[in-house]
């Protein structure tokens, strides 16, 4: 029985150890596989710490070339926007442009009506549109506008003839070819009313009341110089003074000349003046006269000198010298006919370059020396009326001679 208990606690305690045992292999299994799934789950958090240590390093990379690949799409953005700011600059540029061509346009057109309105034209309220045939009185210029301060297109001699197309009472319009110039109206003449022979004669009567001292030029561009005008000598009997004689000489041949159908200007009508030798040949070079005459009277130490004689230039004149042989001929014509109406004693032609009366022409000029008013004969015969009368006549005669009248 013992021997059963004993058994039977044997086993009991067995069962007891087994169980025990069991347990602890249970526990030992539990804590087997506790371990394992530690161990797999360290292995699994280092592989995941792998992964993402190799996520983490692989990221950068990504990051990286996501950025890159991002700046260089932020750069092409940047670059496009960049573009189109210029573009869209360059578009304002061009509007602005545009703009500011429109303004400058509209300048251009501003300054143009500007400039055509402040370009001279005839007086549109007395402004006469007509053809007609018109000659110049004299010299003149012919210019772009009717204006005094337009460009000269060229310049004409005294009776030039022209179409007038319109006067406006101060300036005309005339045809020069194809296109329309302007002449000053009084400087024109209808050809219709020209009742003069066709030949202006200038008269310089010579000296004034008070001489001019102060020098000019002989010639033009000349070094030399003589005073610019002398009051001149004066009858040894009668007392007259040149500068009278010349002028009632002067007059006369003036009336004679008219009278057979000249134009004349005077170079002065009175005694007060202060007019140069070559402002004198001004008068007869800006008109175009056809023949300059210049009235004078001579004197000489000698009293016992007498007649008339007249000057004219040489032919080497380095200032006129191309005008020798009209001057010349003028010279000899006017002389031939003041002596065959007066009867006086022909002198010469004194050929000389020292006048500066002379040398400032642009046209045929001639000095007459009336008579020598130190001779008291031809003194008291140039004071006298009938005898200049005959001085008149006989200049008047010589430039009928000259023209070929």
């Amino acid at each position: 029985m013992k021997k059963y208990l004993i058994l039977i606690v044997l086993m009991l305690l067995a069962l007891v150890l087994g169980g025990c045992a069991g347990k602890g292999f249970q526990n030992q299994q539990e804590n087997e596989n506790i371990a394992g799934n530690s161990e797999n789950e360290k292995e699994e958090r280092k592989q995941d710490l792998e992964t993402k240590e190799e996520q983490a390093k692989e990221e950068p990379k990504g990051e990286g070339k996501g950025s890159q690949e991002s700046k260089q799409e932020s750069k092409e953005q940047q670059k496009g926007e960049e573009k189109g700011s210029q573009e869209s600059k360059q578009e304002s540029k061009e509007q602005q442009k545009g703009k500011e061509n429109k303004k400058d346009s509209k300048k251009d057109e501003e300054s143009s009506k500007k400039k055509e309105a402040s370009v001279p034209a005839l007086n549109p309220d007395t402004v006469v549109y007509a053809e007609e045939e018109v000659v110049t009185t004299s010299s003149v210029n012919i210019r772009k506008t009717p204006s005094t301060d337009s460009e000269v297109y060229q310049t004409v001699p005294r009776r030039s003839p022209f179409t007038r197309t319109a006067d406006d009472g101060t300036w005309s319009a005339v045809k020069v070819g194809d296109q329309e110039y302007y002449i000053a109206s009084e400087y024109l003449q209808l050809a219709s009313e020209v009742t003069d022979n066709g030949y202006l004669v200038v008269i310089d009567a010579g000296h004034q009341a008070h001489g001019n001292s102060e020098q000019e030029p002989i010639g033009p561009g000349a070094s030399e110089t003589k005073a610019k005008v002398a009051s001149g000598t004066s009858g040894c009997v009668t007392g007259l003074n040149e500068y009278e004689l010349t002028l009632q000489v002067s007059l006369k041949l003036q009336a004679e000349l008219e009278a057979r159908g000249y134009q004349v200007m005077m170079v002065r009508t009175s005694h007060d003046v202060n007019i140069s030798n070559s402002e004198r040949a001004a008068v007869a070079n800006n008109a175009g006269a056809d023949a300059f005459i210049r009235v004078h009277a001579n004197g000489a130490d000698d009293s016992g000198e007498h007649g008339i004689l007249t000057i004219c230039p040489t032919s080497a004149n380095p200032y006129m010298g191309n005008l020798y042989s009209q001057c010349r001929s003028l010279s000899e014509c006017v002389l031939d006919g003041a002596v065959n109406a007066t009867g006086a004693n022909k002198k010469y032609i004194w050929e000389t370059d020292s006048m500066s009366g002379i040398n400032w022409c642009t046209v045929p000029v001639t000095i007459v020396e009336m008579g020598f008013m130190t001779n008291p004969t031809e003194d008291q015969n140039m004071a006298d009326g009938g005898y200049q009368q005959q001085l008149a006549e006989g200049i008047a005669n010589g430039l009928d001679t000259y023209f070929g009248n």
